[in-house]
């Protein structure tokens, strides 16, 4: 699910298998059509509590406020618009995806969606959470986006020729990113996804929310090892190599 992320850059080569590309913009404009199509379908055979709804019993005036619901499609559809966007012009990929990934990534993203576009829906039982939570956790996602999109940014700047000022170049011709969020982890994208997701989960309160946040991190954190691991395999300082940092965590900052 985060494979469009690669730190260490590499000079581009073919391989067999799917365009990174294509199922990537597949995987993130079908899963703003599937939310909203599981968000609006009149008519759904009702759903038992907790598939759908909040965990979290309301407090009140709030929890009578339906127009919750729109905001946190809002939040949703946000986030993958975001990635679609990215996908088409930030991300420099430099191999395909095997087929089993090409076909799983929407398989994946697309169940988690209808999922939660089914527990946000006010006539299917959604009562909004706490106001406080409901503020801090939209925020909180907010400032994860902003993170997410900024960490992006600067690894298409750390691939461009034009910016040999922020390499550190080796034989390979792999970089050891460095800068902002880069000083403290290998993979700070990685780490704002997991706050976008763990903000929307302060809001909703729903299981599908949870669940998708778990399999997030679950997912994300064996990705980040993996890419922190190979970086300080590469970078050990050995025959004029960069000596990778070595008290930059793999994904959250001092802890892992």
């Amino acid at each position: 699910m985060a494979s469009e992320n690669k730190i260490l850059v590499s000079p581009p080569h073919i391989s067999a298998g799917i365009s990174q590309v294509l199922v990537g913009s597949v995987s993130y404009f079908g899963t703003i059509v599937v939310f909203l199509l599981a968000f609006y379908l009149r008519e759904f055979p009702e759903v038992p509590f907790p598939v759908v709804g909040s965990l979290l019993a309301s407090d009140g005036g709030f929890g009578e406020w339906t127009s919750a619901g729109y905001v946190l499609m809002a939040l949703w559809c946000f986030h993958f618009i975001r990635r679609f966007v990215e996908v088409l012009f930030v991300h420099d990929y430099r191999s395909r995806l095997d087929y089993l990934e090409g076909v799983g990534t929407p398989v994946y993203y697309w169940v988690f969606s209808f999922w939660v576009g089914l527990s946000l829906r006010s006539d299917l039982g959604y009562v909004n959470t706490h106001l406080p939570l409901f503020v801090i956790g939209s925020l909180v996602f907010l400032v994860g986006e902003i993170g997410n999109g900024l960490s992006h940014l600067q690894l298409r700047s750390l691939r461009s020729s034009k910016n040999n000022h922020l390499l550190y170049q080796t034989k390979s011709q792999h970089v050891v990113p460095h800068g902002l969020m880069f000083e403290l982890v290998s993979c700070p994208h990685y780490f704002f996804e997991i706050i976008s997701w763990l903000g929307f989960s302060l809001a909703t309160w729903a299981l599908s929310v949870i669940v998708f946040l778990a399999a997030t991190v679950v997912t994300l954190c064996f990705y980040g090892y993996q890419k922190h691991k190979a970086y300080r395999t590469e970078f050990d300082g050995a025959e004029g190599r960069e000596l990778y940092p070595p008290n930059r965590k793999a994904l959250i900052p001092f802890v892992f």
